[in-house]
C-alpha cells in the first residue's frame, strides 16, 4: 500500500537560501515543485549522512508538562528528536517557531535553545539524545556535504501521517534504554531501534508533495537572516532574495513579529554576541565581526542599548548565572577551572588593543628601564652590587628541569619559566600579583597572600576554601583573568607578577613593563604537588612547600585507610547545571584526587559516563546508580538545589538518596589546588564520622 504524505516539513539550511529565488516564482507565491525538489535533495543528503554516520544514543527522556508551563532557555547539549505523543504547544529553538501537536517531530542541534510554550491540556512528548559524527577518513564529497550543510546540527519540523510506526520504533527504544541490560548491550540494542525511528522518517519523506504555504515569507526571510546574520546584509537584499518588494515585506514582517527586519537582524546578532562572550574565549574585535559588525565602536553603543550592559560587563555577569536566566546550563565547570591553558574560557572578557585600554605607557617608562634592566642582568647571569662587585645569580629552574631545589632563600635569583626565559627575581618577592585566581590558594598555603588577584573579590567571598583568607588577607580585585587591569597593577608596584603562559601571551610585554614576570605552564598533567612545588621556588619557600605536602598527603592517607572498608562502594561527584534535572559529573579530570588509589582518598568511581557536552540528565544517573553522592554546588545556592533535587521522583529512586548517601561540597573542591584537595579532605571525614553506614 502506498505510503501516505507527510503534511509539513520545514527544513532550516543555509543551502535553501541559496534557492529561494528559484523556489519563488515571479508572482510572488513559492513553486511546490520546485519546494519538493528541494525536499528531495535534503532527504537523499540526509540519507548519504546517516549511512555514513558513527552514532550513539546518549539519553531518551519522557516527560508531561502541564498546561501553563514552560521549559525555558534550555540549551540542548547534543542533537535531538523531539516526538509529541499528545498535546499541543509551541516549540522554539532559537528563533524559530514551530506550534505543534499530536505526534509532530522536531528535530535540533546540539548548542541551539529549546524553548516550549504548553497552550491546553497537558503535553506529553519523548527526546532522543543522540550524537553522531563520520568516522574519518571519508569520501571528500561526504566531508564537503557535512560542512557545508550539518543535518545533525540543524533544527527542522516533520508531521508524519503514519506516526504510529515511528511510536513503535520510539517505546520499543525507550523500553531498551530503561532496562536493566549491562551498558555495552544495552546501547547496542538502542542503536539498532534509533536507526529503525531514523528510517522511517526518511522512508516517509519519500512521498511529501506539499508546499510552503504563503504566511511562510515571514519564516523564510527569518532564516535568511540567521544564515546570513554575520554578512553585511540589508534589508533591500533580503527583500531581492526573496523575490517581494520592500515595503510589502517589511509590512508583513512587522504585522507577524513586532519588528522590522533590521531590528530582528540586530537582534539576531547581539544574541549570538552574547553567546560567543559566555561559550568562547574570543576577543571582542573577533566578536563583533564574527557577527557582522566592522564597526567595532558601532558594535560596544549597540551591545550596550540592547542588553543595558557593555560586553565586558555581560560577560562577568555571566559567570554567575542565577536560576531562569538566558544561560541556564553554562553556570559551570568553566567558573572553577584550573585545568590547562584552554579552560579558561567562561572567564575571558574582552582583549583590548593596548590602544583602547588607554595604557599610559609613559607613566611606566621607569619601570620598563628596570624590567630591561634586569633583563640585561639575566643574559649576563650576574649582578651588580652598589659596590661594582659581580656576583653569581642562584638559578631556579623549572619542575621540568630538576625534581627538588635547594631551600636556600639567596636573592637575587633567575628562574627559568614557561617561555624558556630567565626571570631575574632581584629580591624575596613580598608584592605578587597573580593573574588567575586558582593560584590564590597556592601562595595562601605558603603563607604569602598575593597583594593581588583577578575575579579576588568574588572567590574570596563565594569559594568556601578562600573564605578564611577574605577577613585576614587583602587582596585587590585587578579584573578579568585575560584582560586585567594593568594601570592598577603598576600602581600596586609589585615585585613579581605570576602569569599562566597561553593564557597571558598577548599581554606579557605589557606585564614586563610592571615588573618581572614568570610564566607558569598549567597543565593537566602537573599535580598540585608539582604546582605547587614551582610557586615555592618563586619566593623561596621550597621548604614550607614540602612541609604542607608532607602533611597534607598524612590526612589523605589518613582518610584513604578509614575508607578502605568501603572501597566496593561506588561514589559520584555531582555538579548541578542549575535546570534541575541534568549534571556535569565530575571525573578523574576534575577530583583526580578523590579517586586516586595510591596518594589520593581512594574512593571508586563508578564507571565513566561520558557525554559531549558533559551534560548527564537524571535518568542517566540512576545509570550510574551510585552508592554515594556528593552534590557539588555553591554554598549559598546548595538548599534550592536539594530541595529541587528531592521533589524528583527519579532522584527519589537512587540508591545513595534512599539510604541517606548524599552530602554536600562546595564547588571550590574542582580546581584541584591543595586547599581545595584539603577541605574536601577534611568534609568527607567529617561525613564519615558523622555518618557511621557510610
Amino acid at each position: 500500500m502506498k505510503k501516505q504524505k507527510l503534511r509539513l516539513y520545514r527544513p532550516v539550511s543555509a543551502f535553501f537560501s541559496l534557492l529561494l529565488r528559484i523556489i519563488i516564482n515571479y508572482n510572488g507565491r513559492i513553486n511546490t515543485g520546485k519546494w519538493r525538489v528541494i525536499a528531495t535533495m535534503m532527504r537523499k543528503e540526509l540519507m548519504i549522512l546517516w549511512n555514513h554516520a558513527s552514532v550513539k544514543v546518549l539519553d531518551v527522556r519522557h516527560q508531561i508538562v502541564q498546561p501553563g508551563e514552560k521549559i525555558t532557555a534550555y540549551q540542548l547539549p547534543a542533537s535531538v528528536f523531539l516526538f509529541t505523543v499528545r498535546g499541543r504547544a509551541v516549540v522554539q529553538l532559537n528563533d524559530v517557531m514551530y506550534p505543534v501537536h499530536t505526534f509532530h517531530v522536531i528535530h535540533g542541534g546540539k548548542g541551539l535553545t529549546l524553548n516550549v510554550s504548553v497552550t491546553d491540556n497537558e503535553w506529553e512528548s519523548y527526546i532522543i539524545f543522540y550524537k553522531a559524527i563520520i568516522p574519518l577518513p571519508s569520501r571528500q564529497e561526504i566531508m564537503n556535504l557535512l560542512k557545508s550543510r550539518n543535518w545533525f546540527l540543524s533544527p527542522y519540523s516533520i508531521v508524519p501521517q503514519q506516526p504510529i510506526t515511528l511510536l513503535d520504533k520510539l517505546d520499543h527504544l525507550r523500553s531498551v534504554w530503561n532496562s536493566g541490560d549491562e551498558d555495552e548491550l544495552r546501547q547496542l540494542r538502542a542503536k539498532g531501534w534509533f536507526h529503525l525511528f531514523v528510517c522511517e522518517l526518511l522512508d516517509q519523506m519519500d512521498e511529501q508533495e506539499e508546499g510552503i504555504t504563503q504566511h511562510d515569507l515571514v519564516f523564510l526571510a527569518k532564516q535568511y537572516i540567521h544564515q546570513h546574520y554575520a554578512e553585511p546584509i540589508t534589508l533591500a537584499a533580503i527583500a531581492q532574495t526573496l523575490n517581494y518588494s520592500i515595503p510589502y515585506l517589511s509590512k508583513q514582517f512587522k504585522r507577524q513579529t513586532g519588528h522590522s527586519p533590521i531590528d530582528y537582524l540586530i537582534g539576531v546578532r547581539l544574541e549570538k554576541a552574547k553567546d560567543l562572550l559566555v561559550r568562547t574565549d574570543a576577543t571582542l574585535q573577533e566578536v563583533a565581526e564574527g557577527v557582522g559588525y566592522t564597526d567595532f565602536s558601532y558594535f560596544i553603543r549597540a551591545f550596550k542599548k540592547y542588553t543595558g550592559l557593555t560586553p565586558g560587563q555581560f560577560k562577568e555577569q555571566a559567570l554567575y548565572v542565577d536560576e531562569g536566566s538566558e544561560y541556564p546550563m553554562k553556570r559551570l565547570r568553566s567558573e572553577l577551572v584550573f585545568l590547562s591553558n584552554e579552560t579558561y574560557n567562561l572567564i575571558v572578557v574582552e582583549n583590548h588593543s593596548q590602544r583602547d585600554r588607554g595604557i599610559d605607557v609613559k607613566g611606566r617608562m621607569h619601570k620598563l628601564v628596570l624590567g630591561l634592566a634586569l633583563l640585561l642582568s639575566a643574559c649576563s647571569g650576574t649582578t651588580t652590587g652598589s659596590s661594582g662587585t659581580q656576583h653569581a645569580t642562584p638559578v631556579a629552574t623549572s619542575a621540568t628541569e630538576a625534581t627538588s631545589q635547594p631551600t636556600e632563600q639567596q636573592w637575587p635569583r633567575t628562574y627559568v619559566d614557561a617561555l624558556g626565559k630567565e626571570v631575574v627575581i632581584p629580591k624575596e618577592p613580598k608584592r605578587i600579583v597573580v593573574t588567575h585566581f586558582g593560584m590564590m590558594e597556592y601562595f595562601f598555603a605558603l603563607e604569602t597572600p598575593p597583594i593581588a588577584s583577578t575575579l579576588a573579590d568574588r572567590m574570596l567571598t563565594t569559594f568556601e576554601t578562600l573564605k578564611p583568607y577574605a577577613s585576614t588577607a587583602t587582596v585587590k580585585d585587578i579584573g578579568e583573568v585575560r584582560t586585567p587591569n594593568l594601570e592598577m597593577m603598576a600602581d600596586l608596584n609589585p615585585d613579581l607578577i605570576v602569569a599562566f603562559s597561553g593564557t597571558h601571551n598577548e599581554v606579557y610585554a605589557d606585564l614586563s613593563s610592571i615588573s618581572p614576570v614568570a610564566m607558569i605552564n598549567n597543565t593537566e598533567e602537573r599535580s598540585w604537588t608539582e604546582t605547587l612545588r614551582e610557586y615555592a621556588k618563586l619566593i623561596g619557600k621550597e621548604q614550607m612547600a614540602e612541609d604542607y605536602i608532607t602533611n597534607l598527603q598524612t590526612l589523605m592517607g589518613e582518610a584513604r585507610e578509614k575508607l578502605a572498608k568501603h572501597k566496593d562502594k561506588s561514589v559520584t561527584f555531582l555538579r548541578a547545571t542549575g535546570d534541575g534535572s541534568t549534571f556535569y559529573v565530575l571525573d578523574d579530570n576534575d577530583v583526580s584526587y578523590a579517586y586516586d588509589q595510591e596518594t589520593g582518598l581512594g574512593l571508586k568511581s563508578p564507571g565513566q559516563y561520558k557525554l559531549e557536552g558533559d551534560v548527564i540528565s537524571l535518568e542517566g544517573v540512576t545509570v550510574l546508580n551510585p552508592d554515594y553522592i556528593f552534590v557539588v554546588d555553591h554554598a549559598d545556592r546548595m538548599d534550592k538545589t536539594m530541595a529541587e533535587l528531592n521533589q524528583s521522583k527519579v532522584w527519589q529512586s537512587l540508591k545513595a538518596v534512599n539510604e541517606k548517601h548524599v552530602f554536600p561540597l562546595d564547588v571550590s573542591i574542582s580546581t584541584k589546588g591543595p586547599l581545595a584537595i584539603k577541605y574536601a579532605t577534611n568534609k568527607v571525614l567529617e561525613y564519615i564520622s558523622t555518618n557511621e553506614s557510610f
